[in-house]
Protein backbone atom coordinates (compact mmCIF):
# COMPACT_ATOMS: atom_id res chain seq x y z
CA UNK A 1 0.00 0.00 0.00
CA UNK A 2 2.74 2.19 0.97
CA UNK A 3 4.55 1.69 -2.30
CA UNK A 4 1.68 2.20 -4.25
CA UNK A 5 1.14 5.37 -2.57
CA UNK A 6 4.72 6.49 -3.45
CA UNK A 7 4.39 5.53 -6.70
CA UNK A 8 1.03 7.87 -7.28
CA UNK A 9 2.94 10.91 -5.28
CA UNK A 10 5.73 10.55 -7.92
CA UNK A 11 3.38 9.98 -10.82
CA UNK A 12 1.84 13.64 -9.73
CA UNK A 13 4.66 15.37 -9.05
CA UNK A 14 5.84 14.48 -12.74
CA UNK A 15 2.87 15.66 -13.69
CA UNK A 16 2.73 18.61 -12.15
CA UNK A 17 6.41 19.37 -13.85
CA UNK A 18 4.92 18.68 -17.37
CA UNK A 19 2.58 20.98 -17.05
CA UNK A 20 4.10 23.92 -15.47
CA UNK A 21 4.75 26.39 -18.24
CA UNK A 22 8.89 25.25 -19.55
CA UNK A 23 10.32 28.53 -21.01
CA UNK A 24 12.82 26.75 -23.56
CA UNK A 25 14.32 30.25 -24.57
CA UNK A 26 14.81 33.40 -22.80
CA UNK A 27 15.49 36.34 -25.15
CA UNK A 28 16.58 39.76 -25.18
CA UNK A 29 15.46 42.65 -27.13
CA UNK A 30 17.46 45.60 -27.85
CA UNK A 31 16.92 48.02 -29.86
CA UNK A 32 18.83 50.64 -31.72
CA UNK A 33 17.09 54.03 -31.07
CA UNK A 34 13.08 54.52 -29.42
CA UNK A 35 12.20 54.90 -32.93
CA UNK A 36 8.34 54.89 -34.13
CA UNK A 37 9.30 52.30 -36.38
CA UNK A 38 11.29 50.06 -33.78
CA UNK A 39 8.87 50.43 -31.29
CA UNK A 40 6.10 49.33 -33.20
CA UNK A 41 8.38 46.30 -33.91
CA UNK A 42 9.15 45.60 -30.40
CA UNK A 43 5.33 46.23 -29.57
CA UNK A 44 3.86 43.88 -31.78
CA UNK A 45 6.73 40.83 -31.27
CA UNK A 46 5.61 41.64 -27.44
CA UNK A 47 1.90 40.57 -28.54
CA UNK A 48 2.81 37.73 -30.35
CA UNK A 49 4.41 35.83 -28.26
CA UNK A 50 2.64 36.65 -24.93
CA UNK A 51 0.38 33.23 -25.31
CA UNK A 52 3.73 31.27 -26.46
CA UNK A 53 4.66 28.88 -23.28
CA UNK A 54 7.66 28.49 -25.41
CA UNK A 55 9.47 31.73 -25.55
CA UNK A 56 10.29 33.95 -22.89
CA UNK A 57 11.09 38.26 -23.78
CA UNK A 58 13.26 40.60 -21.82
CA UNK A 59 13.58 43.79 -23.00
CA UNK A 60 17.34 44.60 -22.56
CA UNK A 61 17.36 48.40 -23.47
CA UNK A 62 18.74 50.42 -26.35
CA UNK A 63 21.89 51.81 -27.28
CA UNK A 64 20.84 55.40 -27.10
CA UNK A 65 19.58 55.02 -23.73
CA UNK A 66 21.82 51.83 -22.28
CA UNK A 67 21.48 48.31 -22.79
CA UNK A 68 20.65 46.09 -19.67
CA UNK A 69 23.51 43.81 -18.84
CA UNK A 70 22.24 41.15 -16.68
CA UNK A 71 19.67 40.57 -19.45
CA UNK A 72 21.87 39.88 -22.34
CA UNK A 73 23.96 37.43 -19.88
CA UNK A 74 20.87 35.77 -18.59
CA UNK A 75 19.47 35.22 -22.61
CA UNK A 76 19.37 32.33 -24.80
CA UNK A 77 19.00 34.99 -27.41
CA UNK A 78 19.63 37.95 -28.77
CA UNK A 79 16.80 39.91 -30.76
CA UNK A 80 18.89 42.97 -32.24
CA UNK A 81 16.62 45.33 -33.73
CA UNK A 82 18.49 47.39 -36.10
CA UNK A 83 22.22 47.76 -37.23
CA UNK A 84 23.49 50.03 -34.07
CA UNK A 85 22.03 47.20 -31.59
CA UNK A 86 23.47 44.49 -33.29
CA UNK A 87 26.87 46.42 -33.56
CA UNK A 88 26.43 47.27 -30.11
CA UNK A 89 25.95 43.81 -28.90
CA UNK A 90 28.08 41.76 -31.37
CA UNK A 91 31.26 42.17 -29.64
CA UNK A 92 30.45 41.39 -26.10
CA UNK A 93 27.44 38.87 -26.16
CA UNK A 94 27.86 35.10 -26.23
CA UNK A 95 24.24 34.15 -27.31
CA UNK A 96 23.51 33.93 -30.73
CA UNK A 97 21.98 37.15 -32.14
CA UNK A 98 19.04 37.32 -34.26
CA UNK A 99 19.14 40.78 -36.08
CA UNK A 100 15.83 42.63 -36.93
CA UNK A 101 14.59 45.57 -39.25
CA UNK A 102 17.99 45.43 -41.10
CA UNK A 103 18.99 45.63 -44.97
CA UNK A 104 21.16 42.39 -46.47
CA UNK A 105 24.16 44.71 -47.15
CA UNK A 106 24.29 46.02 -43.68
CA UNK A 107 23.83 42.72 -42.20
CA UNK A 108 26.93 40.99 -44.24
CA UNK A 109 29.20 44.03 -42.88
CA UNK A 110 28.16 43.01 -39.62
CA UNK A 111 29.07 39.47 -39.97
CA UNK A 112 32.29 40.44 -41.55
CA UNK A 113 33.02 42.59 -38.75
CA UNK A 114 32.47 39.86 -36.09
CA UNK A 115 33.62 36.66 -37.65
CA UNK A 116 33.55 34.81 -34.20
CA UNK A 117 29.45 35.82 -33.48
CA UNK A 118 27.02 33.60 -34.05
CA UNK A 119 24.83 36.46 -36.12
CA UNK A 120 22.41 36.12 -38.23
CA UNK A 121 19.13 37.81 -39.31
CA UNK A 122 15.70 38.18 -41.05
CA UNK A 123 16.32 41.45 -43.70
CA UNK A 124 14.12 43.96 -44.63
CA UNK A 125 14.74 43.49 -48.47
CA UNK A 126 11.98 42.37 -50.17
CA UNK A 127 12.28 39.68 -53.23
CA UNK A 128 12.91 41.44 -56.40
CA UNK A 129 9.94 39.57 -57.83
CA UNK A 130 7.89 41.05 -55.27
CA UNK A 131 8.44 44.43 -56.67
CA UNK A 132 8.17 44.04 -60.32
CA UNK A 133 5.19 42.15 -60.09
CA UNK A 134 3.87 45.54 -57.85
CA UNK A 135 4.90 47.44 -60.98
CA UNK A 136 2.91 44.99 -63.67
CA UNK A 137 0.05 44.81 -61.01
CA UNK A 138 -0.04 48.79 -60.94
CA UNK A 139 -0.51 49.53 -64.80
CA UNK A 140 0.09 46.38 -67.04
CA UNK A 141 0.73 49.63 -69.80
CA UNK A 142 4.28 49.79 -67.83
CA UNK A 143 7.13 47.92 -69.70
CA UNK A 144 10.09 49.67 -69.53
CA UNK A 145 11.48 50.51 -66.16
CA UNK A 146 14.26 52.18 -65.15
CA UNK A 147 17.08 51.68 -62.14
CA UNK A 148 19.73 53.64 -61.29
CA UNK A 149 22.12 52.02 -59.18
CA UNK A 150 25.03 52.85 -56.48
CA UNK A 151 28.69 51.27 -55.66
CA UNK A 152 26.68 49.17 -53.37
CA UNK A 153 23.17 48.14 -55.67
CA UNK A 154 25.59 47.79 -58.69
CA UNK A 155 25.72 43.61 -58.03
CA UNK A 156 21.83 43.87 -58.54
CA UNK A 157 22.14 45.25 -62.39
CA UNK A 158 21.94 40.83 -63.29
CA UNK A 159 19.12 39.94 -60.36
CA UNK A 160 17.32 43.15 -61.25
CA UNK A 161 17.30 42.11 -64.93
CA UNK A 162 16.47 38.90 -64.48
CA UNK A 163 13.48 39.56 -61.92
CA UNK A 164 12.13 41.68 -64.86
CA UNK A 165 12.27 39.42 -67.52
CA UNK A 166 10.35 37.09 -65.90
CA UNK A 167 7.62 39.59 -65.81
CA UNK A 168 7.73 40.73 -69.35
CA UNK A 169 9.63 44.48 -67.88
CA UNK A 170 12.50 45.41 -69.95
CA UNK A 171 15.07 47.25 -67.97
CA UNK A 172 17.31 49.36 -68.61
CA UNK A 173 20.31 50.99 -65.93
CA UNK A 174 22.44 54.23 -64.86
CA UNK A 175 25.51 53.40 -62.64
CA UNK A 176 26.76 55.92 -60.47
CA UNK A 177 30.06 56.56 -58.39
CA UNK A 178 28.52 59.81 -56.31
CA UNK A 179 25.92 61.74 -56.45
CA UNK A 180 27.68 64.80 -58.75
CA UNK A 181 26.24 62.05 -61.31
CA UNK A 182 22.94 61.40 -60.27
CA UNK A 183 20.08 63.98 -62.09
CA UNK A 184 22.16 63.32 -65.36
CA UNK A 185 22.32 59.54 -64.75
CA UNK A 186 18.42 60.05 -63.84
CA UNK A 187 17.34 62.27 -66.76
CA UNK A 188 18.83 59.62 -69.10
CA UNK A 189 16.89 56.80 -67.89
CA UNK A 190 13.36 58.66 -67.40
CA UNK A 191 13.88 59.55 -71.32
CA UNK A 192 13.64 55.79 -72.10
CA UNK A 193 11.37 54.44 -69.56
CA UNK A 194 8.15 54.68 -68.55
CA UNK A 195 8.47 54.25 -64.29
CA UNK A 196 11.39 54.14 -62.47
CA UNK A 197 12.42 51.79 -59.50
CA UNK A 198 14.19 52.57 -56.95
CA UNK A 199 16.21 49.99 -54.71
CA UNK A 200 18.74 50.38 -51.19
CA UNK A 201 22.00 52.57 -51.69
CA UNK A 202 22.92 54.58 -49.43
CA UNK A 203 24.46 56.73 -52.12
CA UNK A 204 21.70 56.63 -55.67
CA UNK A 205 18.88 56.46 -52.55
CA UNK A 206 19.05 58.98 -48.94
CA UNK A 207 17.88 61.17 -47.67
CA UNK A 208 19.68 63.91 -49.06
CA UNK A 209 18.84 62.42 -52.22
CA UNK A 210 15.57 61.37 -52.23
CA UNK A 211 13.67 65.00 -52.69
CA UNK A 212 15.61 65.84 -56.20
CA UNK A 213 14.85 62.28 -57.79
CA UNK A 214 11.54 62.62 -56.48
CA UNK A 215 11.23 66.06 -58.25
CA UNK A 216 12.95 65.03 -61.34
CA UNK A 217 10.63 62.00 -61.70
CA UNK A 218 7.61 64.31 -61.07
CA UNK A 219 8.66 66.65 -63.70
CA UNK A 220 8.86 63.80 -66.38
CA UNK A 221 5.49 63.09 -65.44
CA UNK A 222 6.88 59.67 -64.39
CA UNK A 223 5.95 57.39 -61.51
CA UNK A 224 8.87 55.81 -59.22
CA UNK A 225 8.57 52.77 -57.01
CA UNK A 226 10.02 52.80 -53.82
CA UNK A 227 11.16 49.68 -51.16
CA UNK A 228 9.77 51.70 -48.16
CA UNK A 229 6.63 53.25 -46.63
CA UNK A 230 8.70 56.16 -46.11
CA UNK A 231 9.55 56.57 -49.53
CA UNK A 232 5.28 56.16 -50.70
CA UNK A 233 4.42 59.22 -47.95
CA UNK A 234 7.50 61.13 -49.64
CA UNK A 235 6.18 60.67 -53.33
CA UNK A 236 6.69 57.38 -54.97
CA UNK A 237 3.50 56.49 -56.19
CA UNK A 238 3.81 52.82 -54.42
CA UNK A 239 6.06 50.21 -52.86
CA UNK A 240 6.12 46.78 -50.98
CA UNK A 241 7.91 46.67 -47.94
CA UNK A 242 8.93 44.85 -45.04
CA UNK A 243 6.64 47.11 -41.96
CA UNK A 244 7.46 46.14 -38.59
CA UNK A 245 4.36 44.20 -38.31
CA UNK A 246 5.66 41.95 -40.48
CA UNK A 247 9.15 41.41 -39.65
CA UNK A 248 7.38 40.99 -35.63
CA UNK A 249 5.02 38.36 -37.00
CA UNK A 250 8.06 36.32 -38.81
CA UNK A 251 10.49 36.56 -35.82
CA UNK A 252 7.71 35.36 -33.59
CA UNK A 253 7.41 32.25 -35.81
CA UNK A 254 11.15 31.47 -36.18
CA UNK A 255 11.49 32.27 -32.42
CA UNK A 256 8.63 29.34 -31.88
CA UNK A 257 10.33 26.81 -34.40
CA UNK A 258 13.35 27.04 -32.54
CA UNK A 259 13.41 26.66 -29.44
CA UNK A 260 17.27 26.10 -28.12
CA UNK A 261 19.17 27.85 -31.00
CA UNK A 262 22.82 27.45 -31.34
CA UNK A 263 23.02 29.56 -34.23
CA UNK A 264 20.75 31.70 -36.47
CA UNK A 265 20.60 31.30 -40.03
CA UNK A 266 21.96 33.53 -42.49
CA UNK A 267 20.21 36.65 -44.07
CA UNK A 268 16.50 35.29 -44.10
CA UNK A 269 14.88 36.64 -46.82
CA UNK A 270 11.07 38.49 -45.59
CA UNK A 271 8.08 35.90 -45.75
CA UNK A 272 5.48 38.90 -45.44
CA UNK A 273 4.78 42.28 -46.73
CA UNK A 274 2.68 45.26 -47.08
CA UNK A 275 2.14 47.61 -49.73
CA UNK A 276 2.00 51.22 -49.55
CA UNK A 277 0.24 53.48 -52.18
CA UNK A 278 0.21 57.51 -52.88
CA UNK A 279 -3.15 58.47 -54.03
CA UNK A 280 -2.18 61.95 -54.56
CA UNK A 281 0.92 61.38 -56.57
CA UNK A 282 -1.15 58.81 -58.68
CA UNK A 283 -3.81 61.25 -59.08
CA UNK A 284 -1.65 64.15 -60.18
CA UNK A 285 0.04 61.85 -63.19
CA UNK A 286 -3.30 60.38 -64.39
CA UNK A 287 -1.98 56.76 -62.83
CA UNK A 288 -4.49 53.80 -62.12
CA UNK A 289 -3.21 52.24 -59.48
CA UNK A 290 -5.50 49.78 -57.80
CA UNK A 291 -5.97 49.65 -54.10
CA UNK A 292 -3.76 48.39 -51.84
CA UNK A 293 -5.42 45.01 -51.22
CA UNK A 294 -5.91 44.25 -55.02
CA UNK A 295 -2.04 44.62 -55.25
CA UNK A 296 -0.83 42.46 -52.38
CA UNK A 297 -3.22 39.71 -53.56
CA UNK A 298 -1.78 39.98 -57.78
CA UNK A 299 1.75 39.59 -56.11
CA UNK A 300 0.77 37.21 -53.89
CA UNK A 301 -0.93 35.35 -56.90
CA UNK A 302 1.92 36.67 -59.51
CA UNK A 303 4.63 34.20 -57.90
CA UNK A 304 8.13 33.16 -59.88
CA UNK A 305 8.13 30.34 -61.99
Amino acid sequence: MLNQSLRLLFALAIFALLARPAFALEAAVVLSKRSPVQEAFSEALFRAVSSSPSVRLSNAGSTEESIDEAALKRADLVIAVGAEAADAIAGRSTAPILVALISTPNLRTLQSRYPRARLGGIVLDQPLARHMRLIRATNPKTTRVGVLLGPQSAPMRGALAEAGSRQGLNMSFEAIEDTDGLLPALERLLETSDAILAVPDPVAYSSSTARPILLTTYRYRKPLFGYSQAYVTAGAIASVYTAPEDAARQVAEWLASHPTPAHVELPVAPKYFSVGVNRHVARSLLYPVPDETALADAIEKRRPH
